[in-house]
């Protein structure tokens, strides 16, 4: 019954991607079901992008996988969240923490050229 399944976890995901509304860096959530995405942004109250010459995605991609969480980059700096159909509640509550871990780096490394 992975169609039941995914319906009972799918709020959790959404309700974790949640916590990354008015972050520092996120200027947008989105998701539906078990797919979710974080649009990080220079300024997020204008959903201004970061200069795409500066990779910022593909940093973040690369801390979640140091912390061991498989992300992916679409195009400019969205990072998209597309778990396994059987993941469990638990499972969810860990991507999200590990997510929440790399966006702290990020944050760290994007303030580092900032300054």
């Amino acid at each position: 019954n992975v169609i039941g399944h995914v319906q009972k976890v799918a709020p959790r995901l959404q309700q974790g991607l949640e916590r990354f509304k008015g972050h520092e860096i996120v200027g947008h959530v989105r998701g539906l079901g078990l797919i979710g995405a974080i649009e990080l942004a220079a300024d997020p109250a204008r959903r201004q992008p970061f200069d795409s010459a500066r990779g910022v995605g593909a940093y973040f991609v690369k801390r979640a996988q140091a912390h061991g969480l498989i992300v992916r980059v679409l195009g400019g700096d969205v990072i998209a969240f597309s778990p396994p159909l059987i993941i469990t509640e638990a499972e969810i509550d860990e991507m999200i923490d590990k997510a929440q871990a790399a966006l702290a780096d990020t944050l760290t490394w994007v303030r580092s050229w900032k300054a």
